[in-house]
């Protein structure tokens, strides 16, 4: 499994990829707020969620953090697949 080949074009495609991977639980209400931002209006907000509700991703995708993917896959019912980056 790889990453997706996104239908559309990504609000964050020029905003440096670091800023989405901080650790759960340390971004500060400020850096969640400019996420949720950047993600709101973006044309493939929802094929990145569903593709971070499926595969076990970190990061901040599809306007979710780590814990709101926690919740929303508990609500339902999803249990997310192990994503292999081209490991054994």
């Amino acid at each position: 499994m790889s990453y997706p080949e996104w239908q559309g074009t990504p609000n964050c495609r020029s905003v440096d990829s670091e800023e989405f991977f901080v650790p759960d639980g340390s971004a500060t209400y400020k850096e969640i707020k400019m996420l949720k931002r950047i993600c709101n209006n973006c044309e493939i907000k929802q094929q990145c969620l569903n593709y971070s509700l499926n595969y076990g991703v970190l990061g901040f995708w599809g306007g979710t953090t780590e814990h709101e993917r926690k919740v929303l896959r508990r609500k339902l019912n999803i249990t997310p697949e192990p994503l292999y980056l081209g490991y054994p």
